[in-house]
């Protein structure tokens, strides 16, 4: 059973390693190169860990806006990948906009078409697509 955990300051390290390493190939595909996020720049108050048992697979960040939930970020570590893990946390994120009547949003790199695959497979629907990113919505 997965759960999530409000991740602490102490998580950053994590954050910032796990991010590298699920996104850098994306970055370099579309921009030829990767920049880290500062540490200090995590959302830690909009941020979840990812757990199975005692095992941190990877975090979730969600921003509330007035008129929607943004999912920000959806990383996994690489073991934990291609498992129904993401589907599960997904499924978590879009049953707390639908109970706050909002409809998710969110946005994934172009290079990334593994998740965009995953986005459609989990019944979002593209909303727009830039050379930079696939824009996908629920409803």
């Amino acid at each position: 059973m997965i759960h999530l955990k409000p991740a602490q300051k102490s998580d950053a390290p994590f954050l910032s390693s796990l991010e590298a390493e699920v996104m850098r190939s994306h970055a370099i595909a579309l921009w030829g190169q990767y920049q880290a996020t500062e540490i200090s720049s995590f959302d830690l108050a909009a941020t979840r860990l990812i757990y199975r048992a005692d095992w941190r697979l990877g975090y979730v960040t969600v921003e509330v806006n007035p008129d929607h939930l943004r999912l920000r970020k959806l990383y996994l570590a690489p073991i934990a990948q291609g498992r129904g893990i993401g589907a599960q946390v997904l499924a978590m994120i879009r049953a707390e906009a639908g109970a706050a009547r909002l409809p998710l949003r969110l946005s994934v790199l172009a290079p990334n078409t593994r998740a965009s695959a995953f986005c459609l497979r989990e019944g979002l629907q593209v909303a727009e697509t830039t050379p930079e990113r696939v824009f996908l919505h629920s409803r």
